[in-house]
């Protein structure tokens, strides 16, 4: 069975392409740097985890502080409720207002949560891109010293020998010019909760 042309056009055009990439790639000096472990592993990094660990902690004794009144007014409204039919249940307008209180506090509690989760991202991500600008000077300084073409990050190579790596060097070198960056907790504005609509009878 005879290949289709296009097929066999394709193939051509792809093998063409990556030889014209190998090429190009080995007339180019490369140099690969791991990111991720320069963040983990240097002081300003290091810094920046222990800063957002702690404003985590802070956050969860805040919901903590936040949802303990809730859940003993569950206890105690679910004891009350334990032997009451939905009948009795009609008579009782103030438990029924208990309840909807109930289940609004929840909702707010549960909304907080996100809002700190994503208050808790924000601040990381903020307090990193201060390192950016400092490791980009890094690694072009780098680059002009070694006279690379190509820098790529570690998590897009499967091998690279010890030459090429550099992330020692960008850690060493971010040591030294930069030990700690002001980290400054992130509160987004809260929205209050969207009104339930009343049932209307039919």
């Amino acid at each position: 069975m005879k290949t289709p042309k296009f097929i066999l056009s394709m193939a051509i055009g792809l093998f063409a392409t990556l030889t014209l990439v190998n090429t190009a790639m080995a007339q180019s000096t490369i140099l690969v740097v791991d990111q991720s472990r320069v963040l983990r592993d240097s002081d300003v990094g290091k810094h920046i985890k222990r800063q957002i660990e702690s404003i985590g902690k802070q956050m969860e004794a805040e919901m903590k502080a936040q949802v303990s009144p809730i859940a003993g007014e569950r206890t105690r409204l679910m004891t009350e409720l334990k032997d009451m039919n939905v009948e009795a249940l009609k008579s009782r307008p103030d438990l029924q207002k208990r309840a909807a209180s109930l289940q609004e506090k929840t909702q707010k509690s549960q909304l907080e949560v996100k809002y700190k989760q994503t208050e808790l991202q924000i601040t990381e991500q903020k307090a990193l891109a201060k390192i950016n600008e400092k490791l980009a000077a890094i690694m072009k300084a780098i680059v002009d010293e070694k006279r690379a073409d190509v820098v790529l990050d570690r998590s897009m190579v499967i091998y690279t020998g010890p030459s090429t790596d550099i992330t020692d060097a960008v850690i060493s070198r971010l040591n030294s010019q930069m030990k700690t960056v002001t980290v400054v907790r992130e509160r987004l504005p809260r929205k209050p909760l969207p009104k339930a609509q009343p049932t209307q009878g039919r």
